[in-house]
């Protein structure tokens, strides 16, 4: 009997030490969104002979959270980027690099993504998504405000994960989040245009100094290849391979691609092949993968996970 009521008492101790274990647990908050932690990082970007490379790199946002996605503003004086300081959404924020200082710019229930912002600097542009959202391409104006349909007269509801919008022309090329399909908007003729299949989740471009769009496409053979695309002709032209995992990219001012693959930054140039030009791991970051480069070449954002320091 004795060694019963022993047993029965260290059964009782680990089951409620177990229960203490569980219960001091950090347990999402009910409706929380599933994104993952990753911060953005800046970087000054020197240019010598064609070549990149970064220097001063520092962690901007530097919390706990979900802070992607940026995209700087046409005078270079400032990024939006994608937050959810609330564990339920996620709002369009914006960095002033020569404060520091961030600013929330929407406040919905809803979540925005992919933000940007038209070439006068006034009109925001995003990605909605939620419950009661039509998952589409949204404007408002920098205080949020003013929420407008982008694609209303095409009665589009293809859902938009991805999109590049020239302005000047009124085309929008985006990448449909279920269909993993490509479309081309001309928003001034109302017409819709399905360009390709098997497109990977990636943001289009606007190639600079054209009117071309570039986005990533999966060949049949399973390579993954930098293509660009004439939204007049709709002629579509390979660029260059991708020679990695991350499918994320961005284009220079004078026309080069950057791009994270591991903890190297790799620039390529129309005719040539990819370089490794700067080294992230002196850095206290892993697991680079958004990058975007501002108007004036100056500045580089990467998105990656903080590493802890002691």
């Amino acid at each position: 009997m004795k060694n019963i009521i022993q047993s029965s008492l260290l059964f009782l101790s680990i089951l409620l030490n177990s229960v203490s274990v569980f219960a001091v647990q950090d347990d999402p908050p009910e409706g929380a969104l599933d994104l993952p932690e990753c911060d953005v990082y800046l970087f000054d970007v020197v240019t010598a002979e064609n070549l990149i490379s970064i220097a001063n790199g520092r962690n901007v946002t530097q919390r706990r959270g979900y802070d992607n996605q940026p995209w700087f503003t046409p005078k270079s004086q400032t990024f939006l980027f994608t937050a959810n300081h609330q564990p339920d959404r996620t709002d369009v924020y914006e960095f002033e690099l020569a404060s520091g200082k961030i600013r929330q710019l929407t406040d919905s229930p809803d979540q925005e993504y992919s933000p940007q912002v038209s070439e006068d600097d006034q009109t925001l542009s995003f990605v909605t998504d939620g419950k009661t959202a039509n998952q589409s391409i949204w404007s408002s104006n920098r205080e949020g405000k003013n929420l407008n349909w982008v694609l209303k007269n095409l009665g589009e509801r293809e859902p938009v994960g991805y999109y590049a919008w020239n302005r000047s022309t009124g085309k929008i090329l985006f990448w449909s989040r279920y269909g993993f399909s490509l479309q081309l908007v001309d928003i001034q003729s109302n017409t819709t245009r399905y360009v390709t299949g098997d497109a990977i989740p990636v943001s289009p471009q606007i190639i600079p100094r054209t009117a071309n769009f570039s986005f990533v496409h999966r060949q049949g053979n399973g390579e993954a290849w930098i293509k660009e695309l004439n939204p007049e002709t709709l002629a579509i032209r390979p660029l260059v391979m991708i020679e990695g995992a991350n499918h994320h990219y961005a284009w220079t001012p004078d026309g080069s691609i950057l791009m994270a693959q591991g903890t190297q930054l790799k620039q390529w140039r129309v005719g040539g092949k990819w370089k490794d030009v700067a080294d992230f791991s002196e850095y206290a970051m892993q697991s680079p993968t958004r990058v975007a480069v501002s108007p004036d070449g100056k500045k580089l954002a990467v998105v990656a996970v903080a590493v802890e320091q002691d």
